[in-house]
């Protein structure tokens, strides 16, 4: 058999300076790669600079924050990772060895700790010689440095190089814990919400304004107002009775059945914004991720969560906001006064 006849030879750069710009790129940085690859922080430095050289342009940015990828250069990190799996891959394949699958799972704290972490264990018990490894990512940004098997994304489901499923899309309502209200007095009138503290997500700051136009209270001004830059730490806030929070229904569930948090409300904000579990195209066939992915769909659609989930009656004056408005309209009360942001 002849190996490769008929092909165009390709240029292919040094493979230790691929490597090294590789490493350096999952981490974002040069002192983080040279422990990974045992060398020394120099080391790495001269093969990034022995690859730029060899392409003809610059593949990082010194940012003040550190290092940043040009869009160039992200996508070809992204594809040099994919190579280095399947070479290992191969060499595996060809050594004999059958390594036990790891599976890795990059998503949003708030996603890990409000569903996936609780029923993880069943996933365990089922499905024993599959080791999950678990990565927490606090922003977008962060998606796509990493190799790993499976992310979880919030968006509307369009990236590139990755098939997309949806898991759920935003049904938020506001929470709040009994310590700060009575449940068996609910639904309670929208007023009251002048008299409490309403937490805040950074990167969320659209979901209280878009519920409370949906409940027709655009006029509303709360006591007071919270921002976090943290998700998980906008639930705890809520959990340990600081103020209301407007909640993703899927992360809620336990504290809602142990009686911890309750809605004080009627009225469910939808939109066409979900999360989506997204796979490298290179990975999509992986046993092991096509596991997972049937198992935590199972898991959504059983606890009655996702479209694969039995319909629920929707409920409030209006099925739900299509096309949520920018952040913080101009004219809404809720756009700068009384506004404490927390870290």
């Amino acid at each position: 058999m002849t190996i490769g006849k008929g092909r165009v030879t390709r240029r292919i750069p040094p493979l230790n300076p691929l490597r090294a710009f590789e490493v350096a790129a999952r981490h974002l940085s040069f002192t983080q790669a040279a422990d990974e690859l045992c060398v020394t922080q120099g080391a790495v430095s001269r093969s990034v600079k022995a690859l730029e050289d060899y392409l003809g342009e610059p593949l990082f940015e010194r940012t003040g924050y550190g290092l940043a990828l040009t869009e160039r250069s992200e996508a070809f990190a992204m594809r040099l990772s994919d190579g280095f799996v399947r070479l290992s891959e191969a060499t595996d394949e060809f050594l004999g060895v059958q390594p036990p699958p790891v599976l890795t799972v990059r998503a949003y704290t708030s996603f890990l700790i409000g569903f996936l972490i609780p029923n993880l264990p069943h996933f365990q018990v089922r499905h024993p010689d599959i080791k999950v490894k678990l990565i927490s990512a606090t922003d977008s940004t962060e998606f796509g440095r990493d190799q790993v098997d499976v992310r979880i994304r919030y968006g509307r489901g369009h990236w590139k190089n990755v098939d997309s499923t949806l898991l759920f899309r935003d049904e938020l309502r506001p929470v709040c814990s009994a310590k700060l209200l009575d449940p068996a007095r609910r639904p309670y009138p929208i007023d009251i919400l002048k008299n409490h503290v309403l937490l805040h997500q950074e990167l969320r700051r659209a979901d209280w304004p878009n519920w409370l136009a949906l409940m027709g209270a655009e006029g509303l001004t709360p006591r007071d107002q919270l921002v976090f830059d943290e998700l998980s730490v906008v639930y705890q806030s809520a959990i340990s009775g600081v103020g209301i929070v407007m909640a993703q229904k899927a992360y809620f569930q336990r504290e809602i059945a142990d009686g911890h948090l309750f809605e004080p409300f009627d009225g469910v904000l939808t939109r066409e914004l979900g999360y989506y579990l997204t796979v490298p195209h290179s990975r999509r066939e992986a046993h092991h991720v096509r596991v997972f992915k049937k198992w935590l769909l199972d898991t959504l659609a059983a606890a009655g969560i996702g479209d694969r989930a039995p319909p629920a009656a929707a409920a409030g004056p209006a099925d739900g906001v299509r096309r949520p408005p920018p952040p913080w309209p101009a004219n809404s009360p809720l756009a700068g006064a009384g506004e404490r942001r927390l870290g």
